[in-house]
Parts: structure tokens; C-alpha cells; sequence
């Protein structure tokens, strides 16, 4: 799979987001690799992986998010299922689930509709070790300009998530346990 030619055909390498999109995939894909490798995950897992990661945020095109340079007409929250969308009508099922799952330590039904989210009212959480292994890394990378190359501390990671609810942070605690020994 190239996926250079999906992205190019949604994100023009001329675009203002070009670069912000490659930067937080590459960073993403990168961290993500290094886990799956410390995990032993075999050869079909990593490709499954670096791909899957360099298109998570291919849906931040359909938001309006103007500080990213994306000017579509949806909440930036929507970018995973549209993600999903795009992918699968791209004829990538698998990585289609990555987009849509990825986002915090995912999203639960009851979640979404205790929080009145404008999304699809279906659980949206990683069911793999690879849509985990992807979702983790994300958290640690910001598409903000001064901050893409950086990645924040697991403690960052730690607070940010506390703040969306004790189940969510227990699912980061897991993720921790088993992604960084």
C-alpha cells in the first residue's frame, strides 16, 4: 500500500496542513513502531501499523479547524468517523477502524450520548492491539505548530486524560502497564 496517494489525493502536498498532517503522523507512526517492536509483533502487524498511523487524522479534512488550515464544515471530534469514511471508500477497512477508534483512548456509546457528541451513536474504542498501540502514541503528539515535534510527558498524557473520566484513565493506565516496560 502507498499511502502517500491517499494522502496527497486529500491533503495536497502544496496545502497549509501538508506539513502539520506529516509531521504528527510520522511522529505518531514512529512511536507506535517503537512499541509494536518492543511488543514482538510480527512483520504483518507493523506494516499493518506504520500505515494505519501515517492515515489516523486523514478526517481532519472535513472539519472546520482553522488554526490546522482545514476549512470543512464539521467539529474537529468528527475527524474519525469521516476518517473512517474516506477509508473505507478507499478500500481500507482496517485502517478505516484506526481513524474512527483512535481518538483519546476512544469513544463509548454511552459516552457519546451522555455527552451529546455529533457522532455516530456507536462505540468507537480500539478493539486490537494495533488501533491501541496507534490511539496511545496520538496522545502524546499535538498538531500544534510549536509542538509537533515534541512529545509530551507521560504525566501530560496522564492529566489530560484524567479529566475525560476515571474509566478513561484506567484504560490509559493498561496501555501505559503494557506499552512502556
Amino acid at each position: 500500500m502507498n499511502y502517500f496517494k491517499i494522502i496527497h489525493k486529500y491533503i495536497p502536498p502544496n496545502s497549509k496542513i501538508y506539513p502539520i498532517y506529516i509531521t504528527h503522523c510520522h511522529m505518531v507512526t514512529q512511536k507506535s513502531l517503537k512499541i509494536a517492536r518492543r511488543l514482538e509483533l510480527n512483520e504483518s502487524s507493523m506494516r499493518s501499523i506504520e500505515e494505519a498511523a501515517m492515515l489516523h487524522d486523514i478526517g481532519i479534512i472535513k472539519t472546520d479547524t482553522p488554526d490546522l488550515h482545514c476549512v470543512g464544515k464539521l467539529p474537529y471530534l468528527c475527524h474519525g468517523p469521516e476518517g473512517r469514511a474516506i477509508l473505507e471508500a478507499e478500500g481500507y477497512p482496517k485502517h478505516a477502524l484506526v481513524a474512527e477508534r483512535h481518538i483519546g483512548v476512544g469513544l463509548r456509546v454511552v459516552d457519546i450520548i451522555a455527552d451529546k457528541s455529533p457522532l455516530p451513536h456507536r462505540d468507537m474504542t480500539p478493539q486490537c492491539v494495533e488501533e491501541e498501540i496507534i490511539s496511545y502514541a496520538d496522545l502524546f503528539y499535538s498538531k500544534g505548530k510549536k509542538k509537533l515535534w515534541k512529545a509530551k510527558s507521560i504525566d501530560k498524557v496522564r492529566r489530560t486524560v484524567t479529566k475525560w473520566g476515571a474509566h478513561q484513565l484506567s484504560v490509559l493506565e493498561d496501555w501505559i502497564e503494557r506499552f512502556e516496560k
